[in-house]
């Protein structure tokens, strides 16, 4: 508290941050390059050493000029600066999505596309439909990239979410990403995928199902519902494909945590629809899931073991469509009943 008792205003807080963008808009709007460059890394440390990106968001219009003008050569200062404030200000820098773009591919194999990446991905969180006009361009940068970038793949996946089909002609780039590295690359590949194979786009091949089948039990939860669900949607267009990996949903149906029980349960369930021996190699495990302590989970073991015709499961079946204290089991029960009939 100050004499008055306000509060007292450090020189590195938030007041101080006010009073100093006018000074370091200025540097940046001025022809000189060493003090363009000194109010670049004013921002960095400002951001760096005292969490204060907000207060420099104004600087985005400026910091995306000087990143267009290649006479520079601190321009992995303001990418790093750009990244920072595209994680506070998505909206605010989606404007300058473009020159990110373009200056990432021009630069593909040097360290300042990563944070342009990061800058990306932060970006197409919050506006996917900025970052869908660029996903082959940002694809071309991460086929140039080793071993890919996360960031530039969960740009992608956001920009699936917005328009599948804008993904359509990276897609060969994700099914790479996955089979190069599956754990760091899955999540944002598989889920770009799998919009991918909801909507009418072209998927380049199905060889990924493998590498997705391969991560359904994972540890990281993200992770294996990502993968699941990934095949969940190829079997709308393809369940054969997920038929021939059905064995690999084991582990995942018996795994502790619930939620993967029943995701599990419900892809074995939509490709048993089409066809009805995918339930074959797992049937028991399925079977099992109807005395499950979640309803949620039996009511789907239900309708998979309906739509693989699992005849041994009727007696049990039958039992739950009396007694089961949830009326969503009941109706589950007593059509896969129906079913079997």
């Amino acid at each position: 508290m100050n004499r008055e008792g306000g509060e007292t205003v450090e020189p590195g807080g938030r007041g101080a941050a006010r009073a100093d963008l006018p000074s370091v808009l200025a540097q940046l709007d001025g022809h000189v390059s060493a003090d363009q460059r000194a109010a670049v890394r004013r921002i960095r440390t400002a951001i760096e050493d005292h969490e204060r990106a907000a207060a420099y968001v104004p600087t985005v219009p400026k910091l995306r000029t000087l990143l267009e003008q290649s006479e520079h050569d601190f321009h992995d200062e303001i990418a790093a600066c750009l990244a920072a404030l595209a994680a506070e200000a998505p909206t605010d820098v989606a404007p300058s999505s473009g020159t990110l773009v373009t200056v990432a591919r021009e630069r593909a194999d040097q360290s300042i596309a990563c944070d342009l990446l990061h800058a990306l991905a932060a970006v197409a969180a919050e506006r996917p439909d900025v970052i869908a006009e660029h996903a082959d361009a940002i694809a071309d940068v991460l086929e140039r990239r080793r071993g890919y970038d996360r960031c530039g793949l969960e740009a992608i996946a956001h920009a699936s979410e917005y328009a599948p089909t804008a993904v359509e002609p990276v897609g060969s780039v994700l099914v790479d990403a996955l089979s190069v590295n599956p754990t760091e690359n899955g999540g944002p590949a598989l889920r770009a995928l799998g919009r991918l194979a909801r909507s009418e786009a072209t998927l380049p091949s199905l060889e990924f199902v493998t590498d997705a089948a391969a991560l359904v039990a994972h540890d990281d939860r993200s992770l294996r519902h990502s993968a699941i669900g990934c095949l969940d949607d190829v079997a709308h267009r393809d369940p054969a494909a997920v038929a021939s990996v059905a064995a690999e949903f084991e582990a995942a149906l018996s795994f502790p945590d619930p939620d993967t029980r029943a995701l599990a349960a419900a892809t074995i369930g939509h490709v048993a629809a089409d066809v009805d021996t995918a339930i074959e190699p797992i049937r028991w495990e399925v079977f099992e899931l109807l005395a499950d302590d979640h309803p949620h989970v039996r009511a789907r073991a239900c309708v998979a073991l309906g739509h693989g015709h699992v005849d041994a499961a009727a007696p049990r079946l039958r039992d739950l469509a009396r007694t089961d204290p949830v009326p969503t089991v009941r109706d589950r029960a007593a059509w896969a009943v129906g079913q079997l009939s």
